[in-house]
């Protein structure tokens, strides 16, 4: 199974954990399960970790021990906030300069409109 746990939050991940380990322990009729994964609730419960590198086109695969493992997939969660984190700090709408130096009396609507300016100069102030 690829990435089963990968679209919900960690209580979810921990009881998906927990039903794969209760099947693949069950005396009576045990499952092997294949899942790979790069959330903590996963790895914790598995019997083998393997981790797969590619080289030069070439994939390598490698037993872990689950401390390397858990290590390995905390510094990804880490990377993952990390760089949500920086997206939803750049598409945060700031402000800008001219907004927050004008004041409400030059934002004008066609409701607002002096007898002495005509409508189109009283919109174009309101648009500036």
């Amino acid at each position: 199974m690829d990435e089963i746990d990968a679209a919900v939050d960690s209580t979810y991940r921990a009881a998906i954990a927990a039903l794969i380990q209760r099947q693949a322990n069950d005396e009576q009729n045990p499952t092997q399960f294949i899942t790979s994964t790069f959330r903590p609730e996963l790895v914790s419960v598995a019997a083998r970790t393997y981790g797969i590198s590619h080289q030069s086109k070439v994939s390598n695969i490698h037993l872990l021990t689950k401390k390397d493992a858990l290590s390995f997939v905390s510094n990804l969660q880490a990377e993952e906030e990390n760089v949500t984190d920086s997206q939803n700090n750049s598409q945060r709408v700031q402000p800008s300069a001219f907004a927050k130096n004008m004041d409400e009396s030059e934002i004008l609507s066609d409701d607002d409109e002096s007898e002495n300016e005509s409508p189109n100069v009283s919109r174009k102030k309101a648009r500036a």
